[in-house]
């Protein structure tokens, strides 16, 4: 006996999850279930990043998404409480060199696309945020619509919302089959039993391969990276007023936090699908980008390190669309670093496509570019 059956099942209760099943219940779709392996939402990588919102980005795909979830984060969403937690405090992305000149055609495209910024010179920069003194910088962009939220409020408004029409989640679920007859989906076998439904959503971050696996989809073989955090504790001279900096030159970060600041050298390593063990020599790549960076952080101290991890496709796009191979199963899946970011669109889409039953062709997040 089926332990529930429903129309949606959904694998993973992390942003990109959570995102699909409230936009699903937005569009008065009943009958979706969210499966959660673990006690709460969001415990891996969703959970564990640096919950920045970013709308200049390199990938001209992705940048749509990513101008449609700053319009989330900034205004009212439907369904809601209360606003999405958004601290309004802009970005500042900056560089030197080749990567300098990179950044602006990066920023003329989010431009075109509708996103709001100023061009910055080195002196704006460090009167604005003076630990950037001494720092190899040949300009900036500052966004004034990007910020930080808070990942856990972001996904509880998600689950919230969607469980006021009907979704429900089930925590401590592991799936550990998925059954297909005749090509065609027939429902889920789970720690806490059978549940029957017509689709399933891979939704399982860092597990999307293994899901995938299960139900015999097309085989995308997808990387988890490891990426290192850093707290410095609370800091005297540190504004929690100012933007998050960014040099996408050196590729090193850091953003007011909790009356200090938070850093990352945006390392990337291979990693198992798991809470990921905090490598103490990544500190090392930490001071040596800090020094050419920000040589002003140099000495700040830390307080607190931990890692999280941002799952990739081997072309480094998202993943969204339906399986080539099984019916039924549909991919959100492979949003690396911008999950948090562009969690509003891609639940949009996803739920559009799950709804309507039909993908959008041409689409560059289909999964069957990998056939």
């Amino acid at each position: 006996m089926a332990l529930e059956s429903a129309k949606f099942v959904i694998i993973g209760a992390g942003l990109a999850g959570m995102a699909t099943a409230y936009q699903l219940a937005l569009r008065g779709e009943s009958g979706v279930i969210v499966l959660e392996k673990e006690q709460f939402p969001g415990m891996h990588s969703s959970g564990r990043n640096a919950a920045m919102i970013r709308q200049v980005v390199g990938d001209r795909d992705i940048l749509k998404l990513a101008k449609r979830g700053a319009e989330f984060f900034n205004g009212r969403a439907e369904g809601w409480q209360s606003p999405p937690p958004f601290q309004r405090s802009g970005s500042l992305l900056v560089a030197s060199g080749k990567a300098w000149q990179k950044l602006l055609a990066d920023a003329e495209a989010a431009r075109k696309a509708g996103v709001e910024f100023q061009q910055w010179d080195p002196a704006q920069i460090e009167k604005s945020v003076p630990c950037t003194k001494g720092g190899k910088l040949e300009g900036g962009i500052f966004c004034p619509g990007d910020g930080v939220t808070d990942t856990d409020g972001l996904i509880n408004g998600y689950y919230q919302a969607a469980k006021a029409r009907g979704v429900s989640l089930l925590t401590e679920c592991e799936v550990s089959a998925v059954m297909v007859e005749n090509g065609r989906l027939k429902g889920v076998e789970t720690s806490r039993g059978f549940i029957r439904g017509g689709t399933v959503v891979n939704a399982g971050g860092p597990w999307a391969s293994k899901v995938a696996g299960l139900a015999g989809a097309l085989k995308i073989e997808f990387t988890p990276l490891r990426r290192h955090l850093y707290y410095t504790g609370p800091l005297e001279w540190a504004s929690q007023d100012w933007p998050y900096v960014w040099d996408t030159a050196n590729e090193v970060y850091f953003r007011p936090e909790s009356a200090g600041l938070l850093l990352s050298p945006c390392d990337e390593s291979p990693a198992r699908p798991a809470i990921p063990i905090v490598d103490p020599a990544v500190e090392e790549t930490l001071a040596a980008k800090l020094a050419v960076s920000f040589p002003a952080l140099l000495e700040v101290p830390v307080a607190r390190a931990w890692a999280g991890l941002r799952t990739f496709a081997p072309d480094r796009k998202f993943v969204i669309g339906w399986d080539p191979i099984v019916k039924g199963f549909y991919w959100v899946a492979g949003l690396g670093g911008h999950g948090v970011t562009t969690s509003p669109a891609v639940g949009e889409l996803a739920a559009g496509e799950l709804c309507s039953g039909k993908g959008k062709s041409g689409s560059p997040f289909l999964p069957s570019r990998f056939l």
